[in-house]
């Protein structure tokens, strides 16, 4: 059986009493399930985001009983799904915004230069034809307009939602630029069923956290959190035990 133990001096000797619950947390214990499984197939509503971009999120599902099911995509044509209990979730997402400044500052300095070459053929032909004529403000006006486009692939959105204690990344929607814009209706959503889920399914502090640690260690055998951070979940979430 795993055990977790916040004291640091526990040592090999066992000692008949039982240990202080602020100092143990067992996944393993009591294996019957308390809640209905995620049934992907039913879903209650659904939000479909980018469908290409490594990444990026592909479908957001609502499910019933208070479970969400997120699909991303790994590659062109590999999609990865996991499904999320949505009494562990933090209704508070977090916006994240990634922008591409040194493209943009590249595509600006290229519209101006456009701006320039274009004035220059206007009013100074004969200068404008000894630096290419009228190839040059066309050039890079097809340059500034290739490096907006570049802008826009690299200026990623994230709206992410973290687990109550483990403070992990639980869902994530994520894509282009838009995407938050996109996500709001699907965000409210999510929210609306994690108050529900919180009202509806009421738990002791002691096997709420036990069931939250559960739900990450699921997760991590998933794939959807890596080592570092289902130990550093771990790790808060012993704490929030004591």
């Amino acid at each position: 059986m795993a055990k977790f133990s916040s004291n640091p001096h526990a040592g090999g000797v066992t000692r008949a009493a039982p240990m202080p619950r602020a100092e143990h947390v067992s996944m393993e214990s009591d294996l019957s399930e308390t809640r209905p499984k995620a049934e992907p197939s039913r879903p209650l509503m659904q939000y479909l985001f980018n469908k290409r971009g490594r990444g990026g999120t592909r479908r957001v599902s609502v499910l019933p009983d208070q479970h969400v099911a997120v699909e991303m995509l790994r590659s062109r044509s590999a999609v990865d799904m996991h499904t999320v209990d949505l009494r562990f979730v933090d209704p508070r997402p977090i916006a994240v915004r990634k922008v591409a400044w040194p493209v943009l500052y590249v595509a600006l300095g290229l519209t101006l230069l456009t701006a320039i070459a274009t004035l220059l053929y206007a009013k100074a032909p004969g200068v404008a034809q000894k630096i290419g004529g009228l190839y040059t403000p066309v050039g890079l006006g097809v340059a500034a307009v290739l490096a907006y486009v570049l802008f826009y692939r690299l200026t990623t959105e994230s709206l992410i939602f973290l687990s109550n204690n483990g403070r992990a990344r639980f869902i994530v929607i994520a894509g282009r630029f838009g995407t938050m814009r996109r996500a709001r209706p699907c965000a409210a959503a999510i929210v609306t069923h994690i108050n529900i889920a919180n009202k509806k399914f009421r738990q002791e502090r002691q096997a709420y956290l036990r069931d939250e640690m559960r739900e990450h260690a699921r997760l991590h055998e998933r794939g959807v959190l890596s080592a570092d951070r289902y130990n550093e979940a771990k790790r808060r979430i012993l704490k929030a035990h004591t």
